[in-house]
């Protein structure tokens, strides 16, 4: 059935105020990207920086300029190994975090669907859509990427001039052309992420491969070019009110530190469920999906 977006919001708020559990994954996922993030610092700082510390050290204290030199000479003598470490990182992070995202859409389309969600349905959600989820995302972010080829006449061209007329020269071809490229990848990543913006709900409630869940998601932007968009600017606008809130809490210090505690409360706890619950809902709506009523839900 189709739903208007006060409809979806009114609704999905309903179905997240009996399911405050669908928080879990989103907190997970931030303790694992800690513990994760925690890990890696420390074996760098183990393997990499101990053993350099040792050796000036054995010879008197050692300077604070010395550290600087010995973070250069590490970039300069491990930085393929760095760059294989980074990435296996990165890679891990996005496997952790698309397992938690797939077990939160897993969550929020039995709530929807039944009336209520458990744990149990993220563990299975979560395993079932990972491996898939990961390919999906980043199959998005090259497509995303892809832009730069925008960049390509700016770059050449700018290649036969010297840096000097790039710099005092704004009328310069080059740089003309590198502006136009910077403004077409902005404008296509734009289009980009709008219509790819549905791919993990249409992955995760269809159960579709990589590929058919990006076809799906544009197929599904072009029919609600409008809810789409507007849900995106509720969502944005959401995280611009709270920053604003932030940016005026934040004059006295005292109060900083601790917005920044309930900032991560709310997100976390509240702004992160609620969104997987209104954009799951809105994808479920729009493509013919049995919705469970609440009582409480009626709009009349």
């Amino acid at each position: 059935m189709q739903e208007d977006l006060g409809t979806v919001l009114n609704k999905g708020y309903g179905t997240w105020t009996r399911n405050m559990i669908i928080a879990v994954p989103f907190i997970f996922d931030l303790l694992a990207t800690i513990i994760l993030s925690f890990l890696a610092a420390a074996l760098f700082v183990i393997i990499f920086v101990m053993p350099e510390i040792s050796s000036y050290a054995i010879a008197g204290n050692v300077p604070p300029e010395t550290y600087l030199e010995i973070i250069r000479s590490l970039l300069e003598e491990n930085l393929l190994l760095l760059i294989g470490g980074t990435l296996l990182l990165l890679l891990l992070l996005l496997s952790v975090g698309s397992f938690f995202e797939a077990g939160a859409i897993g969550m929020c389309h039995l709530a929807l669907s039944s009336g209520d969600t458990s744990l149990k349905q993220m563990l299975l959600s979560g395993r079932h859509h990972v491996l898939n989820l990961v390919l999906a995302r980043i199959m998005v972010a090259l497509i995303i990427m892809a832009g730069i080829i925008f960049l390509v006449p700016g770059v050449l061209t700018a290649g036969k001039l010297d840096t000097l007329t790039l710099v005092t020269d704004p009328t310069s071809a080059g740089t003309i052309l590198m502006g136009l490229g910077l403004l077409a990848w902005f404008v296509y990543a734009l289009i980009a992420v709008l219509s790819l913006f549905f791919v993990e709900y249409a992955l995760v409630v269809d159960d579709l491969d990589p590929i058919s869940a990006l076809q799906r998601s544009v197929l599904f932007f072009k029919d609600n070019k409008a809810s789409v968009i507007g849900i995106i600017g509720i969502i944005i606008s959401i995280s611009l009110a709270l920053q604003i809130l932030g940016s005026a809490v934040s004059s006295v210090q005292f109060l900083a530190n601790v917005w920044n505690l309930i900032y991560l409360f709310i997100s976390v706890f509240v702004i992160r469920p609620l969104t997987t619950i209104w954009i799951t809902r809105m994808y479920m709506a729009r493509t013919g999906k049995t919705l469970y009523s609440f009582d409480q839900y009626l709009l009349d």
